[in-house]
């Protein structure tokens, strides 16, 4: 791989985040954005609930009406003051573990950001030599999709960085779906439009969001996101 540029380096240690231009090529990223679009592909919604397990999305989709608007009511409700998310994914790591067939586009991403050359480039960006596994999950927020401000603080889970790599070949940005940070929780300091191809990474803890994408969005917005850490989580 090209070793990161160096003004990505440079950014990314003095504000603790950074936007780096297609570090996958342009042949790898518009194979994932195909295996994310594509039929084969099975989707989980995922809702903050007491219980924190995913639904498949075409079971939620298939409720009744009056039942699927009462808990997305229940979601905008809890939203409003606190923290909530709906958005579809799947875990790549998790999928794997439990002998899932993955699109082959997904599963080799999972091999490459486990393999050295991906560590190295990782390594390169932060100048972090603790990164020594790399999770993943693929996501697909449709209109109305969103996920509230939290800081991925997650104790004993090892993440030193998270990462976001946007897969939707255009994006307007009144469309939503920004990754934004929080200043004071209270302030946007900074948004990333979620560009073609383009990876975000930041420090872990930071307060951050992604927008709501907006009902008139034509098109889902694709990623595959998820932590550098030190060691693998428990289901990876």
């Amino acid at each position: 791989m090209t070793p990161p540029p160096a003004e990505a380096v440079e950014r990314l240690a003095a504000t603790g985040r950074v936007r780096v231009e297609m570090p996958l090529g342009e042949e790898m990223t518009r194979g994932l954005h195909a295996a994310l679009a594509g039929p084969d592909m099975v989707w989980n919604r995922a809702i903050r609930t007491p219980f924190g397990t995913d639904v498949p999305a075409a079971v939620f989709d298939a409720q009744d009406p009056v039942e699927k608007a009462r808990l997305v009511a229940m979601v905008h409700q809890e939203a409003a003051e606190g923290f909530q998310f709906i958005y579809d994914r799947l875990r790549l790591g998790q999928a794997r573990a439990m002998g899932l067939t993955l699109p082959a586009p997904l599963d080799g991403l999972h091999d490459l950001f486990n393999g050295a050359e991906w560590r190295d480039w990782a390594h390169a960006l932060t100048g972090d030599d603790r990164i020594a596994y790399v999770d993943a999950q693929a996501t697909r927020y449709l209109p109305g999709h969103f996920l509230n401000g939290h800081d991925d603080r997650h104790e004993d889970a090892g993440r030193l960085y998270a990462y976001v790599l946007n897969l939707t070949p255009r994006w307007r940005v009144e469309w939503g779906g920004l990754l934004a940070f929080l200043d004071d929780w209270t302030e946007v300091s900074e948004a990333f439009v979620p560009a073609f191809g383009t990876l975000n990474v930041f420090r872990v803890p930071q307060p951050h969001l992604v927008t709501q994408v907006a009902d008139f969005a034509p098109v889902p917005r694709f990623s595959v996101t998820g932590w550098w850490r030190t060691t693998p989580p428990p289901a990876a």
